[in-house]
């Protein structure tokens, strides 16, 4: 592995060497940089994120895939220049800068000259060495969708002060699209919105080409996104991706499988501090489901939700998910959910503890059979369920095991065995093991 590019480097006694080497050469057009005369640009092709710097006029170009776009001139930019101000002083008057790293000046954009000032400034960070985009107080608007390269931030003043609006609907948010996939990407500090409403919209972020690595999330809102606000498509693994707290509000993904949707079916290592949702009903008319995973790897310490939210997590096919606390408190729900926890397939699950506040459900846990992959639960372990509040209701009972469990791949729920039905028809064979009457009593 190199140093500087992330480049890989066969081990001694590989077999298919070739692969890694192959992978280097597609990401060398858009990791070095081509220079000639500017007359002679269309003599390569502008490969989406490479750089052309014209060493006979000092315009910098970036490719989108099919064009060279021009983003200025080495000491200018596409943007304007600092002019002496500080950073400071620059989002005070309300610019988006872009701090790269390459240069020794900030570049400014103002989000009254343009419909993508945020898009700019990335794309000067793409051309000089990746670095910051920094986003004033206030609302920027933006056609969007925004679309990251590797090695950029970008860098809001809180939730509360920095406002993202993506006003091209329905388009996404941020995407994650890039031919050669995108690393060490930084959000934090801002409300990502869409339109609110009943408006058809994309998804606040969404992964979906190629294979993201090593984002991280800071702090971020979603507001007014009538779809998932976080997905990841199939055959896309994001990894190594970290995110600290997300919260979402006016958002309706009623007629989606997930809030947060993990349709794939591989991703490794994805971890998340703490997810606040809040959906409502006004797009779909539905509950949302919170958090549905196919496939890959989740772990999320603390699970919060209240307005219009559903099942809180749906897990299917061989997905891992590893959830610390989850806690239910719908206020607004237009039905009543089979569970608030469907764990079905043999991926392997465990929730440390569910608490409930307010809401009906007919069971807290179940333990079903998949239909992706034609098997039964496996390998599930069901915290305690812990009821807080006179307005929390289970119509039926704990956990409802809907299919036979594997014994061969056991699963415990800790608690008594009153508290487990068994509603399919073939036989109990101590797949599942109630664990309240454990060992000795005091």
């Amino acid at each position: 592995m190199t140093e500087n590019h992330d480049y890989e480097t066969p081990s001694a006694g590989t077999l298919d060497w070739n692969l890694p080497l192959n992978r280097n050469f597609e990401r060398i057009d858009t990791d070095v940089e081509v220079r000639d005369a500017e007359a002679n640009r269309s003599q390569y092709a502008p490969k989406d994120g490479g750089k052309f710097l014209a060493t006979d006029t000092g315009a910098v170009f970036v490719g989108d895939g099919s064009d060279w776009i021009e983003l200025g001139t080495i000491g200018s930019g596409g943007s304007g220049g600092s002019g002496g101000s500080s950073l400071t002083e620059l989002l005070l008057g309300g610019n988006v800068v872009a701090v790269a790293r390459n240069l020794a000046d900030l570049r400014t954009v103002s989000p009254a000259e343009s419909d993508t000032p945020v898009q700019d400034a990335l794309d000067v960070l793409a051309a000089n060495g990746g670095g910051q985009v920094r986003l004033p107080p206030g609302v920027v608007e933006e056609t969007g969708p925004i679309r990251p390269y590797e090695d950029t931030e970008i860098r809001g003043l809180g939730v509360e002060v920095t406002k993202i609006s993506i006003t091209g609907q329905p388009v996404d948010g941020i995407r994650f699209d890039r031919e050669s996939g995108t690393s060490r990407v930084v959000l934090d500090g801002f409300a990502l919105n869409g339109p609110g409403g009943t408006a058809e919209t994309g998804v606040a972020v969404h992964h979906t080409n190629r294979d993201t690595q090593d984002l991280r999330v800071g702090r971020i809102v979603f507001w007014g996104w009538n779809n998932s606000v976080y997905r990841v498509d199939e055959d896309v693994g994001p990894f190594q991706c970290r995110h600290d707290q997300i919260t979402v509000y006016g958002c309706d993904a009623g007629d989606q499988d997930g809030l947060f949707e993990f349709r794939s079916w591989y991703g490794p290592a994805n971890w998340f501090g703490t997810i606040a949702a809040y959906p409502v009903t006004d797009a779909s008319g539905a509950n949302t489901t919170v958090f549905f995973s196919r496939g890959g790897t989740q772990t999320v310490d603390y699970l919060t939700m209240g307005g219009s939210s559903g099942i809180a997590v749906d897990q299917t096919w061989d997905a891992v998910v590893e959830f610390g606390n989850v806690h239910w408190e719908p206020t607004t729900n237009p039905t009543t959910p089979p569970a608030i926890v469907r764990l079905r397939g043999h991926g392997t699950a465990s929730v440390d503890s569910l608490k409930h506040v307010t809401g009906v459900a007919d069971y807290v846990y179940e333990l079903g059979y998949d239909d992706y992959n034609g098997r039964g639960p496996a390998r599930k372990v069901l915290g305690p369920y812990i009821e807080l509040g006179a307005e929390a209701d289970v119509v039926t009972n704990v956990v409802n095991l809907s299919a036979q469990a594997d014994p061969a791949n056991p699963s415990f729920y800790f608690g008594a065995a009153d508290d487990v039905d068994v509603t399919h028809g073939d036989g109990s064979n101590g797949g599942l093991r109630a664990m309240g009457s454990a060992g000795t009593g005091f």
